[in-house]
């Protein structure tokens, strides 16, 4: 019976009320027009979703000023000129929910500032001037002055989100952009208070969201890095640990950098599921979520129904991003038993043509 599935039984956090316990996680949709307005295109794609029946929807990273910028066609959130656009997208996504299922759909709004992983945009930044193994950028190190404005940025940001009507914002500290770079070790060598405490931007970001709000605001993070000298999971634990009593709402569990790639056979970010398994994050969630008294997201090679249920007998909430793209009306299929699997194939052609095609999947294309 349905009934008995723990990943169709609604949850509630800080007022939130999730239908069901699957969460789209954020990808890139390259879908915004050149000035980072909201486009029907994007609409449609977030209304797809909806109608698949997912819990809660992330969108893909917004960037929170024109300096934090990370690719093309990348939707905006850095004044309120885009304001009006995000009002269209959360009613229409919405009222596609409510339309379909007669319920509310928790929409989220990820916001992002991409520091020195936003080549070729701009002016790279980063917490120290530590080159990227990739690109081969060397970012100019942010001033005590330049880190608050970037604090500033982000409480700003999720203001207007929430003047957009979305129910939560979330804060992108994974996958070595600029909050990520902050955490790490490897990325962050700074003498100063932000050195001294890494997370210390990220508590800094929350107050000043509460300080004027009481929305809620939820944080993808790196457990690990698989970097030499970076992150490592008990840091990270120890970070959550922080982040919960500072007033985070919940806590994605992600890996991985651009560089991570030197060190790795494969995509450590997106993982092929028929080499590394499924939930290849999973053991690092539930390390975060036994020292922590908020929910906890597992994203990562999620790709049955099964696996699912099993990773809910110590988490919250499973995090899809691939499987969803592939197929967004999927939960909707789980949940009248038409189907048990994702046919993803991991082949990460959704994410390879990001930089010059909008976001869809492209496995069938040869």
């Amino acid at each position: 019976m349905v009934e008995e599935l723990t990943t169709f039984t609604p949850f509630e956090m800080e007022g939130l009320v999730a239908r069901n316990r699957i969460v789209k996680s954020a990808t890139a949709e390259a879908m915004a027009d050149d000035m980072g307005f909201v486009t029907d295109d994007l609409i449609e794609f977030y209304k797809k979703l909806a109608e698949g029946g997912v819990g809660t929807i992330i969108t893909g990273f917004m960037y929170i000023s024109e300096k934090g910028i990370a690719m093309k066609r990348m939707t905006g959130v850095s004044s309120d000129e885009h304001i009006d656009g995000l009002k269209k997208l959360v009613k229409e996504v919405k009222q596609a929910y409510k339309e379909k299922w007669d319920d509310d759909v928790v929409f989220i709004a990820q916001i992002v500032h991409a520091g020195r992983q936003n080549y070729p945009f701009g002016d790279p930044v980063a917490p120290s001037p530590i080159p990227e193994g990739l690109t081969g950028v060397k970012p100019r190190e942010l001033t005590n002055e330049e880190v608050y404005q970037i604090i500033d940025d982000f409480v700003k940001a999720s203001l207007r989100i929430e003047k957009a009507g979305f129910d939560g914002v979330q804060l992108h500290c994974a996958h070595g952009y600029l909050l990520s770079q902050f955490i790490s070790p490897y990325t962050n060598r700074r003498k100063d208070e932000f050195g001294k405490q890494r997370e210390k931007i990220l508590i800094d970001i929350i107050d000043g969201i509460k300080d004027k709000s009481d929305f809620p605001v939820i944080i993808k993070m790196n457990a690990v890095d698989f970097i030499p000298g970076g992150l490592e999971i008990e840091d990270s634990v120890r970070i959550a640990k922080s982040l919960d009593k500072a007033g985070y709402t919940a806590i994605e569990v992600s890996g991985g950098m651009w560089e991570s790639a030197i060190y790795m056979k494969y995509n450590v970010v997106c993982q092929n599921v028929k080499k590394s398994g499924e939930a290849y994050f999973a053991e690092y969630a539930k390390k975060i979520r036994r020292e922590v008294n908020i929910p906890v997201m597992i994203v990562g090679g999620i790709r049955s129904l099964r696996t699912a249920e099993n990773l809910l007998k110590n988490l919250e909430f499973v995090s899809m991003a691939r499987p969803l793209i592939r197929d967004p009306y999927l939960p909707e299929k789980w949940m009248n038993r038409e189907t048990q699997e994702s046919d993803c194939l991991s082949c990460n052609k959704c994410l390879r043509n990001i930089s010059s095609r909008e976001l869809r999947c492209y496995a069938d294309e040869k």
